[in-house]
């Protein structure tokens, strides 16, 4: 049974990570109970999209660039603090939420 849930930006990868009662990672996914909550997954990819934008990705180039101008920062900080939000109303007490995602960027 699922203990943890994890949140934390990396690139390419869905922010809701799911750590097992041992502490393993078991998936970056929703948890299986709120699989079908497309507000859930919405507003986590809308995260994760905006943030895959601050790395060159090329067959030649891989590195992170950062953020390129305030309005984008303001945006994800945005979307970020909603997405929390929602998850945090939604998971009622039920998990413990580990929020690292880093306004850093």
């Amino acid at each position: 049974m699922i203990k943890k849930i994890r949140l934390l930006l990396e690139y390419k990868t869905y922010p809701i990570w799911l750590y097992a009662e041992d502490g393993g990672v078991i998936d970056t996914d929703n948890p299986p109970e709120w699989d079908d909550d497309q507000e859930l997954t919405d507003a986590f990819m809308a995260v994760s999209d905006l943030y895959d934008t601050f790395f060159i990705d090329t067959p030649h180039e891989f590195r992170y660039i950062g953020c390129p101008d305030e309005e984008t920062r303001k945006r994800l900080k945005d979307l970020i603090d909603k997405a929390v939000a929602y998850i945090i109303e939604k998971n009622n007490g039920k998990y413990e939420i580990q929020n690292d995602i880093s306004y850093d960027f």
